[in-house]
């Protein structure tokens, strides 16, 4: 009887701090978007940057184009002309653009030529700055 009921007080107190703890304490849970962005990442809302305005316009010249990541038919699912998308996808993007330059998995794919060191760089900078839209 002593083994139920110090199971039964166990079961009751982690209840208690488990439901007390998943309680919002009135505090922001950044799903109200604020000024950056929708949720807690503040990285797809908002005035979109510089350094992200430098990394679209380069995808718009050479992901976003017809036959590969833009429109209904996107490969891969991934329409680049899409902020959302661009953001989203950041890390993907860096590994198959710069980490994967000159490779036979660099974006843009064979047989077309890889992104400049400097469009390169464009990417870099921005996905260490943060790779939000307001960057």
């Amino acid at each position: 009887m002593k083994k139920i009921s110090a199971f039964l007080r166990v079961v009751v107190f982690s209840s208690v701090l488990f439901i007390s703890c998943s309680k919002s304490n009135g505090g922001d849970d950044g799903s109200n978007g604020g000024t950056g962005g929708t949720g807690g990442t503040g990285g797809t809302g908002g005035t979109p940057g510089p350094l992200f305005s430098a990394v679209k316009s380069m995808m718009q010249a050479n992901c976003a184009v017809s036959g590969c990541h833009v429109g209904a038919n996107a490969q891969n699912g991934l329409n680049f002309s899409i902020d959302n998308t661009i953001v989203a996808q950041k890390d993907r993007i860096k590994v198959r653009a710069v980490d994967n330059a000159g490779t036979a998995q660099q974006m843009p794919a064979p047989p077309n030529p890889p992104l400049s060191a400097a469009d390169r760089k464009k990417i870099t900078d921005w996905v260490t700055a943060g790779g939000r839209l307001t960057d």
